[in-house]
């Protein structure tokens, strides 16, 4: 067919969007975690909890390895110029030099290092948190026998190197070292896309690899004051300006309800927080309602620029303290518009343990509804087996026998919606016009596409393609679990480091395809996600004593661990009922307190008829 073509041949590829198994990819993900730290609080429980990365079995991954062997290692970056140069070759004789057939080309470096030597580069890059983390002697290094018996293999030889220069215009030019320092940073930002709190002690180390490592890495951009990226990874919005304000107002605040409303036209807020009659309860609250500076009521109750600066936050209308923000639900992107929804983290005091938010025109929550709900997102500790009577679907009153369980936290909390037998939760579509109906919006193009690509996440999720391992025998099904959530009110648990990454992973999704009112279509495939994953549980064990119902957070397994890899060996086939038990543990902090999802189920109208 007369088409020009060329092969490459590449030897060991260092950096980013390494392939999960392979030693180069396993080197670097071992670094970071161990320089995380196993038991340090912060720390994702999946991090902190297991350690699959054991040099003694890594080494037999690959041939030589083991007895350090040198080979040469040409940074990805370096690859893809000669990948773009190979694709755009064409033999200098034309189609008569084509007929000899398509040159083959070595695609190297002139740099070498034994596996060995890389993982102890990596470990001086970012050294291990703990002692007992760092390698034992026989792992370290390569012994002197192991030295003596290695290959010296030499880099790029100069043929092959003025062979690449001449047809395709290349030469490889990453330094061993900067390209080994782009892919820790790479694998930071992999493992802890939103950060880390103050409190890790590694948050520095990191946070330096990251600032000089910036320009390898891509990313999307997400306003600081979400919380949801690295310093130096986030953009300035209007939310800077009002978290000092609000940090202020809530220093002495236990909780904070409050509503937003960045309409211009709004000139007072419909519903109102009624204080409550017990003595002290109102006190745990601040009330605050975040408007436009474009609304009549913000230019009302602030006439001047001069006011609104020096007294932003300080006027009221009704129960709600009157904190302005600049710009509208217009002008503002819809990764701003929504931040305070999605992810107030930094807009209250670090003393706030929890935040309400309330849609003012639809939902009323008083001071003493507030106090009942905070009393269903807290489940004490059973230490011993009690007996408790209940009444059954029938009334009948039944005794029950439960269990003993570990404390529990609610992290998000609000509606999820139930439907007749036979209406399909596991279609986008579905999902997408339940969300649209809720909210009074069009289905606009951009909304089409997003449900389309969730129509196709779940068909990929039903053929096998993207679930993991242990989804089926956790689930029992091949279908994408959609929940149909309704968030006209929402409650976060502003002090767990869980819950604020559940947020910014939902936050993250809906700044990604922007659909103005559509957050609850990117928290319900969100929350699918992670049942698919493996990272939410099925309805725990019902305890009684309420409506709510809890989803356990979990610490996801991955189909690569050692110990299922040996069972997927098994002549029976895949065994991963064993594997289930053990890596489908609930995430816990560091006193054994458990993290859940939970949802006050509501039924359809079509459900109530």
């Amino acid at each position: 067919h007369s088409v020009f073509s060329v092969g490459l041949r590449l030897p060991a590829v260092l950096g980013p969007f390494g392939r999960p198994g392979s030693l180069l990819h396993d080197l670097a993900e071992r670094t970071v975690r161990h320089a995380a730290g196993r038991n340090v609080d912060g720390v994702p429980p999946y991090h902190r909890d297991r350690d699959r990365y054991v040099l003694d079995g890594m080494w037999r991954r690959r041939r030589g390895a083991e007895k350090g062997e040198m080979e040469q290692i040409v940074y990805v970056g370096d690859v893809a110029n000669a990948v773009l140069a190979a694709m755009q070759y064409g033999p200098p004789g034309g189609a008569s030099d084509a007929a000899s057939g398509p040159p083959l080309l070595r695609i190297g470096s002139k740099f070498t290092a034994s596996m060995r030597d890389l993982a102890e580069s990596m470990e001086r890059i970012l050294p291990a948190h703990d002692q007992s983390d760092l390698p034992s002697s026989s792992d370290s290094g390569s012994s002197s026998s192991a030295a003596t018996s290695s290959l010296h293999v030499h880099g790029i030889s100069p043929r092959d190197a003025a062979r690449n220069r001449d047809l395709l215009g290349w030469a490889h030019y990453t330094q061993l070292g900067e390209g080994t320092k782009s892919t820790l940073a790479w694998h930071v930002l992999n493992a802890y896309p939103y950060g880390l709190p103050g409190g890790v002690p590694s948050r520095d180390a990191f946070q330096g690899l990251l600032d000089e490592s910036s320009e390898t890495l891509s990313f999307m951009n997400l306003p600081c004051a979400s919380g949801c990226r690295w310093s130096g990874m986030c953009t300035d919005s209007p939310w800077d300006d009002v978290a000092r304000v609000t940090r202020e107002m809530t220093r002495s605040c236990k909780f904070v309800i409050y509503t937003v409303d960045l309409r211009p036209s709004l000139d007072r807020l419909a519903k109102q927080s009624s204080p409550s009659k017990r003595a002290g309860w109102d006190d745990w609250f601040c009330k605050i309602a975040f408007v436009s500076s474009s609304s009549k009521l913000a230019r009302s109750l602030y006439p001047t620029a001069p006011l609104l600066e020096e007294a932003n936050g300080s006027r009221k209308d009704g129960s709600w303290s009157i904190v302005v923000a600049d710009g509208s639900d217009s002008s503002m992107p819809e990764e701003v518009r929504v931040l305070p929804k999605m992810t107030p983290t930094l807009l209250f005091d670090d003393r706030v343990e929890k935040a309400i938010f309330v849609n003012h025109r639809r939902v009323i929550l008083t001071t003493d509804q507030a106090v009942g709900v905070m009393m269903h997102l807290e489940m004490k500790a059973r230490k011993t087996r009690e007996t408790k009577s209940v009444k059954d679907d029938e009334k009948n009153v039944i005794e029950v026998k439960l269990q003993p369980r570990a404390q529990r936290h609610s992290v998000f909390f609000t509606n999820r919606y139930s439907f007749p037998e036979g209406y399909d939760t596991s279609r986008a579509r579905n999902l997408g016009q339940f969300v649209m109906t809720g909210v009074g919006a069009p289905e606009t193009k951009d909304v089409k596409v997003q449900v389309q690509f969730y129509e196709q996440a779940a068909h990929l999720t039903r053929i096998n393609m993207q679930r993991s391992p242990n989804y089926q025998e956790f689930f029992q099904d091949n279908l994408f679990p959609f929940d149909f959530v309704r968030t006209t009110w929402l409650v976060h648990e502003l002090r767990s480091e869980a819950g604020r990454n559940l947020r910014c992973e939902m936050y993250e999704e809906q700044a990604l395809w922007g659909n103005p009112a559509m957050e609850d279509l990117s928290i319900g495939y969100v929350l699918a996600r992670k049942k698919v994953r493996s990272e939410l549980g099925r309805k725990a064990e019902p305890q009684y004593e309420g409506p709510e119902e809890w989803h356990p957070l979990l610490v996801p397994g991955e189909p690569d661990d050692d110990a299922a890899a040996g069972r997927a060996s098994s002549p029976e086939g895949p065994l991963y009922l064993d594997y289930l038990e053990d890596a489908q543990k609930v995430a816990t902090d560091s006193k054994g307190a458990e993290f859940h999802v939970t949802f006050l189920p509501q039924k359809s109208k079509s459900e109530k008829k």
